[in-house]
């Protein structure tokens, strides 16, 4: 795929995303050690990044049915501005109260920005290039996510209030290359098509769409287990008598992790276009599981190298199949609604670290129980998208008969194309 061929407005999004993500990886990674320094207890910063997590779960059910009823630009600069203000509120306020009032307007941002952003590199993107640049976003953000850190202490911005005026920065003029682009590039939003959705559409989507429901439903089980990477596994390592220097081995397994997705992207990009996006998320669910369950047996340290890289490829096969699976699933004209409802999915990490944390607790930080549970929670995600599956085949199935019948023609074989 030549660069050339990808619309302007996608590649706008695609090194906003990059620039912005890694700039947010400067500050985020050392917010909870920031919020440490001005004297709030670990469980007062741990409500913190819940109030967050929580009120972009809230607004998933209207952020991408707004973009569908009021239009790609209004809810990606809105959300751009709100993402400016809450990184400088950050770097002004030290009162707890204002703490909160920010998280909860990062929430309410990336309900906004992210499936808006998504909408759009689906409106602006050849049908048969979508697999391409989704992926090619998933890479961008994980190598933000590996090198922003590394920058930030290199630049030594980590816990200074500085960091958050260059995220502030960062996204200012992210909003004003958007905003250009938009006036310069017009395109047809939904392909084309004119319709309003209403407010409450993604409740009517998640009761009729019975594929869709089964895959955000799989996916809050897959996140539950993917949440532990950053949760509940580095406090096993640090508290684990069997590991020494726990933070540093934890620095070694994310290492691991970013070079790991960087190598299997591609392979696994394809395996999942040609064995389809809802049983990429199956196999993906499976391995998860299994590199969790092996955590568990993790009694040397190169087993926990390998755990990680089995870990890490569960996570690609699913992540890189998310956005595109969310595309084929969505009508032209509710696709902010469907990207925005796979927001819901956050459900996973909000509760993921908390039962990571209750199983570290009753468990007494034992391996096994407490990994051996976690990949069996984990691996439930499984059975939804077997039934994800089986809904995909019987609708296109039905879809088949329709046009056999109306066509009055012999029946041409969707399945050939592994759209489900």
């Amino acid at each position: 795929m030549n660069i050339r061929h990808i619309h302007p407005l996608t590649l706008g999004v695609l090194f906003g995303t990059f620039f912005a993500r890694l700039s947010t990886f400067f500050v985020m990674p050392f917010f909870a050690i920031y919020l440490a320094t001005l004297g709030f207890s670990a469980s007062v910063i741990g409500t913190v990044f819940a109030i967050s997590a929580l009120s972009g779960l809230f607004m998933s059910f209207f952020g991408g049915t707004l973009s569908d009823r009021y239009g790609r630009k209004q809810l990606m600069l809105i959300g751009i501005a709100l993402n400016a203000i809450t990184f400088s509120g950050f770097a002004l306020v030290t009162e707890l109260f204002w703490f909160y009032m920010f998280s909860v307007l990062m929430g309410v941002s990336r309900s906004f920005l992210e499936p808006a952003s998504r909408a759009l590199i689906s409106d602006t993107t050849q049908p048969d290039q979508r697999v391409i640049v989704y992926n090619v976003r998933y890479f961008l953000i994980n190598i933000a996510a590996a090198i922003g850190p590394l920058l930030a202490v290199v630049l030594s911005l980590t816990g200074a209030k500085s960091a958050f005026f260059v995220v502030t920065g960062v996204y200012v003029l992210y909003g004003l290359v958007i905003s250009t682009l938009f006036r310069k590039y017009p395109f047809e939003e939904g392909d084309g098509v004119k319709v309003r959705p209403r407010l409450t559409e993604t409740f009517r989507v998640l009761q009729q769409d019975k594929t869709f429901r089964y895959v955000i439903i799989g996916m809050i089980f897959a996140i539950i287990g993917y949440s532990q990477f950053n949760a509940t596994l580095p406090q096993f390592i640090a508290f684990h008598d069997g590991f020494s220097d726990g933070s540093r081995l934890f620095a070694y397994l994310l290492t691991v992790n970013a070079i790991t997705v960087l190598v299997v992207q591609y392979p696994i990009m394809r395996f999942g276009i040609r064995v389809s996006p809802i049983k990429s998320l199956f196999f993906g669910v499976g391995t998860l599981s299994t590199g969790l369950l092996l955590i568990g047996f993790a009694t040397e340290t190169w087993v926990l190298f390998i755990a990680m890289v089995i870990f890490t490829i569960g996570e690609v096969l699913m992540f890189t199949m998310t956005d595109v699976l969310t595309d084929e699933l969505a009508p032209a004209h509710l696709r902010g609604t469907y990207f925005g409802a796979m927001g819901l999915t956050a459900l996973g990490q909000t509760i993921g670290p908390v039962i990571g944390g209750v199983l570290l607790d009753g468990f007494d930080n034992a391996a096994l129980p407490v990994f051996g549970s976690l990949a069996v929670l984990t691996a439930c995600g499984a059975f939804f998208f077997a039934g994800a599956l089986k809904e995909r085949k019987a609708s296109l199935a039905l879809i088949e008969e329709k046009v056999g019948l109306s066509l009055d023609f012999p029946i041409f074989s969707f399945s050939t194309f592994k759209f489900y």
